[in-house]
């Protein structure tokens, strides 16, 4: 799940057309036409690979903004809640801000499907371990998430 990796992979993709395409123009111009269906099916293969990199990098970039998403997002509902636990005020207060922190909850929760999307999007595209990372690290964060949910119900109930 490295854009910058799959980026290099796709820019060494395109300067390996290029470098076929030159080597093809100083051949044999006779030779060069009775390959030139050969030529054309393998240049056409080259740029679908490459699309598809292309592709599979946006998948990529998106998977990883959407993981920062979440992940700044659950840090901001967080320190809510740790400023709201922390502050000395009335039950009638307390009740309020926990409240107004639930429904920011609920507000925010769309940032887990968005994730969940990028991510069913760019699994086809990762090796077993890779798979196996992202999908172990989106479930940590819908713990987390589920966590900082109930302490908040949990907090509401206590007062």
């Amino acid at each position: 799940l490295n854009p910058t990796a799959m980026a290099q992979q796709l820019e060494e993709a395109q300067v390996s057309l290029l470098s076929q395409m030159r080597l093809a123009d100083a051949e044999n111009t006779d030779a060069l036409q009775q390959l030139e269906d050969q030529w054309s099916t393998a240049i056409q293969d080259a740029a679908a690979i490459i699309q598809s990199k292309e592709a599979q990098l946006q998948d990529v970039t998106d998977y990883c903004r959407q993981t920062k998403a979440v992940e700044t997002t659950l840090e901001k509902l967080t320190a809510e809640l740790d400023v709201v636990r922390s502050t000395e005020e009335s039950s009638l207060k307390e009740a309020e801000r926990l409240s107004s922190s639930q429904r920011s909850m609920e507000e925010n929760r769309t940032v887990l499907g968005q994730m969940l999307l990028a991510h069913t999007k760019v699994c086809p595209h990762l090796s077993r371990s890779e798979r196996a990372t992202a999908q172990a690290d989106y479930k940590n964060l819908q713990v987390q998430w589920r966590g900082l949910e109930r302490a908040v119900e949990r907090s509401l109930y206590n007062i």
